[in-house]
């Protein structure tokens, strides 16, 4: 998850663009293999669907605070915010939501009252492609136009519907540039 490697690749084009307007950008669909990888999140603990259920966990002030008042580093290189939907029985059910950020593997937890906890994820392949542009909720967002799972279907690759998640590799709230990893796991 080296967000400079990602950011690197928008900057020389290193990455075919699918999609490209003044508004957003969308990244060729690429495979990626990751090694086991440990974060601190908040977890919905049990499973909850998408939408508003969603919300409490995705307000990460308290996360930040508490990082910062327990010194507790985000990994080198690592993406500013991760979600990370575990779903249940099929993608865009029922699903373990967990917001978060990356830390080092070593890293045990400390106790806290937020119900900040370590989760760590096994080695995984992922197909990946990347989004650079506004939010959802913003103007002139191309997010609906990702179509992650055509994308990646396209390229032959079977997605296990187990993991889904988001990578925030950079918030960009002036110029609503934000880049975005958006990854599946694959067989």
């Amino acid at each position: 998850m080296d967000t400079k490697q990602v950011l690197e690749a928008i900057e020389n084009n290193s990455i075919p663009k699918v999609e490209d307007n003044p508004h957003y950008a969308i990244y060729d669909c690429v495979v990626k293999e990751y090694p086991a990888a440990t974060f601190l999140v908040r977890t919905s603990g049990e499973p909850i669907n998408l939408g508003k259920e969603m919300f409490p966990l995705m307000n990460t002030e308290k996360l930040w605070e508490f990082a910062e008042d327990e010194n507790i580093p985000r990994k080198d290189n690592s993406p500013q915010e991760v979600y990370l939907y575990n779903w249940v029985e099929r993608a865009q059910g029922p699903m373990i939501f967990d917001v978060g950020t990356v830390v080092e593997d070593d890293f045990e937890g400390v106790e806290n009252e937020h119900g900040f906890i370590i989760k760590r994820y096994p080695p995984m392949k992922l197909a990946s492609i990347i989004y650079h542009g506004p939010f959802p909720y913003q103007e002139n967002s191309g997010w609906g136009n990702i179509d992650w799972e055509r994308r990646a279907k396209e390229k032959g690759l079977v997605y296990t519907e187990r993991l889904y998640r988001e990578l925030y590799h950079l918030f960009d709230f002036e110029d609503h540039w934000h880049v975005t990893e958006i990854q599946m796991e694959i067989e």
